[in-house]
């Protein structure tokens, strides 16, 4: 079903990685149009919209309560996802915020560490340590994709845990499973160009591991986007 409800680029495609008739906890909720839309759109069934501060957190409950939503949602001030109740939720969306509370709200939660539980993350920061903290904690990636939204690159990672611990390759840690063949995992591609371009022309030092890192990188970078059809040159 169609939603009035107009999402940010980011929210669009965390949205679409939302499982049909789940039960959402809308980490983080804010303005909660999120869990607005997953409501309208039939793709949550009931949504947990949390948020550590009041003022958000009423906001959403005031949309959601004027859309009739109030037996269909709960609104809940806390922090990440403490006391909800694990058992319901299957889908659980952690977006705007950076790699240190991602990774806390996550490991504070034993409950997510289950294979029938999805995780939908949009960082706001540190991409390349999200995806190894997932790594190493026996997350596997379902999918991610690249998004470019008001000027800046951000990514969307779909995962659930598998219990296999992984120690990522660079290209797993900076680019993860974004396809730089899309439009916005090209302009991703070359945010990190330019990034890890500035980190070796840095360091002097051309036995230290961050300039080894960054001219690997650089060296794959510029293989996939010629792949691509994209002739950039670090």
């Amino acid at each position: 079903m169609e939603s009035s409800v107009r999402l940010s680029r980011r929210l669009q495609a965390a949205a679409e990685f939302v499982r049909d008739g789940s039960v959402v906890a809308d980490v983080g909720c804010d303005h909660g149009k999120l869990a607005a839309y997953l409501l309208d759109s039939g793709k949550a069934a009931y949504v947990f919209a949390t948020d550590i501060r009041e003022q958000p957190l009423e906001k959403a409950a005031a949309l959601l309560s004027s859309r009739n939503y109030d037996r269909r949602s709960e609104c809940v001030l806390t922090d990440g996802v403490q006391g909800l109740p694990g058992d319901r939720i299957t889908d659980v969306v952690i977006a705007g915020v950076g790699d240190d509370v991602t990774e806390k709200i996550i490991r504070d939660a034993s409950w997510l560490y289950d294979p029938g539980k999805r995780l939908v993350l949009v960082p706001s920061s540190k991409h390349e340590r999200v995806r190894t903290f997932l790594a190493k904690e026996g997350f596997s990636v379902i999918s991610e994709r690249a998004v470019f939204d008001k000027g800046h690159s951000y990514t969307v990672i779909c995962c659930c845990y598998d219990g296999v611990i992984r120690e990522p390759d660079i290209a797993e840690k900076w680019l993860g499973g974004i396809d730089v063949l899309s439009e916005d995992g090209r302009k991703y591609a070359e945010v990190l160009q330019r990034r890890m371009s500035a980190v070796a022309e840095g360091i002097r030092d051309k036995n230290d591991p961050a300039r080894i890192e960054a001219e690997e990188l650089l060296s794959r970078i510029d293989s996939a986007l010629k792949t691509a059809g994209h002739n950039v040159s670090g």
